[in-house]
């Protein structure tokens, strides 16, 4: 009998996890960091199809070692939104659903970066 081994990648994980992410009750947006940003902007340049909403990673970094998968989301919140009780709600829902979906255990830290307040 011959073996299996599946590979899931860091941008697999990064994609599950965003969409999750983002479905989050008071999360208004994932924020990319430093090189995520610089990364877009090349990105401008190049020639490529659009990428849908639902797919973008924008704001999550993933590391996949192994079994485990680390990922470093960068949240902004609603107004009004205890930060805390989000950040563990974001890491709790992303390490459910990505173990749920690729059977990796996840490591989630998770950043508030940002406040939207209403115009």
């Amino acid at each position: 009998m011959s073996t299996v081994r599946v590979h899931v990648s860091d941008l697999a994980v990064a994609r599950v996890a965003a969409r999750r992410a983002r479905a989050v009750p008071g999360v208004a947006t994932l924020l990319g960091d430093v090189t995520q940003t610089l990364l877009g902007l090349a990105a401008t340049w190049l020639p490529r199809y659009p990428v849908p909403d639902e797919l973008r990673t924008q704001g999550v970094v993933a590391t996949v070692l192994g079994r485990e998968a680390e990922f470093r989301v960068t949240v902004g919140v609603r107004l009004g939104t205890p930060c805390a009780d989000l950040a563990a709600r974001v890491q709790r829902e992303v390490a459910e659903e990505v173990a749920a979906v690729t059977g990796l255990a996840a490591r989630v830290r998770v950043t508030v970066a940002g406040i939207d307040l209403p115009a």
